[in-house]
């Protein structure tokens, strides 16, 4: 009997990924929905060790009449963009064009408005937010139309199944690479509050001497980014918020001593010490390697994603 019901899941599995596609997201969604789903606990994303202040160092305006925006340096020579608080569209947030825009700094030398890349329909499509397939054609065609110096390559999906597997390519991949910054930075796709979904960009992979502290979560109000009012009462906000907005002048470093000696694969014994480093709007979130793991792997629990992406989802640049 159970047997029959494993056979009965792999089935159905299989036939939702032949027939997917944009006439029938609905109906590939209700088979997922019929196989046995498992629970995982919600939270993870709040559960970083540091949350550093990274320095202003010039306003970005925008070419299309939208809001302008504030380019920051965080200690490690790294971009992040401070937008204003809220979403200006109900249903597509900013996540996806500002870590676009950060990839384009540490690339290509060019600070980018990331409202001017959501105006100009660079991360758009026709879900909420912005598809992992969008966020690798929109950065193809932000580097491909923006800047010159960006280098020639092509920005690609990448999927793995094994934790281990993605930290040990993303620490070759960072540490070969030619970019911007002493690491070349990626995106990857992970699990947020509750049922929702977010990009980071991963700017460091790295290793530290002691065992980890344990994590302490603070309020962190640039994180989700709830969608906002438009019109004149964002306006009037924006207002408030640039009249209350502090200005960073020094950038805030690392508690904890990074090791002398940086191992060159993740491994069971020394995961522990492992970080990840991501730039999230106005600061740089650091995480243990295994809680970041923990969301990654959440991220295709909900909306049958398991279906389309593999446990690990991320996009990174493929130098010719």
């Amino acid at each position: 009997m159970e047997k029959n019901k494993l056979n009965i899941k792999q089935n159905v599995l299989l036939t939702a990924k032949k027939v997917f596609n944009l006439k029938n997201l609905i109906f590939a969604i209700f088979i997922i929905s019929l196989a046995p789903a498992q629970s995982f606990a919600n939270g993870g994303i709040g559960d970083y060790l540091q949350l550093l202040d990274c320095r202003d160092i010039q306003s970005v305006p925008s070419n299309t009449g939208a809001e302008s925006v504030f380019a920051k340096r965080c200690h490690d020579g790294t971009h992040t963009i401070e937008v204003q608080p809220g979403s200006r569209d109900p249903s597509e947030g900013i996540c996806g064009p500002t870590v676009g825009t950060v990839m384009l700094a540490g690339f290509c030398g060019k600070l980018y408005n990331p409202f001017d890349a959501q105006d100009l329909g660079y991360f758009g499509d026709w879900t909420p937010g912005t598809r992992p397939g969008t966020m690798k054609s929109g950065l193809n065609r932000l580097f491909r139309e923006q800047s010159r110096a960006c280098p020639n390559g092509q920005w690609r999906l990448y999927g793995e199944s094994n934790g281990y597997e993605f930290l040990n390519k993303s620490l070759r991949r960072m540490r070969t690479q030619r970019s911007r910054y002493t690491k070349a930075p990626f995106v990857a796709f992970v699990r947020s509050n509750g049922m929702g979904h977010h990009y980071f960009p991963i700017v460091n992979i790295y290793f530290v001497r002691e065992n980890p502290p344990r994590p302490r979560p603070r309020p962190d109000w640039s994180l989700g980014l709830p969608s906002g009012p438009s019109g004149q009462e964002r306006a009037n906000q924006r207002e408030e918020w640039l009249n209350n907005r502090r200005v960073v002048r020094t950038a805030e470093r690392l508690n904890e001593s990074v090791a002398s000696t940086q191992p060159t694969r993740v491994t069971s014994r020394n995961i522990n010490k492992c970080r990840i480093a991501v730039n999230n709007y106005s600061k740089q979130r650091v995480y243990t390697c295994e809680n970041f793991l923990d969301m990654m792997d959440r991220a295709n629990d909900v909306w049958g994603l398991g279906v389309i992406y593999s446990d690990y989802t991320y996009i990174a640049f493929d130098p010719r």
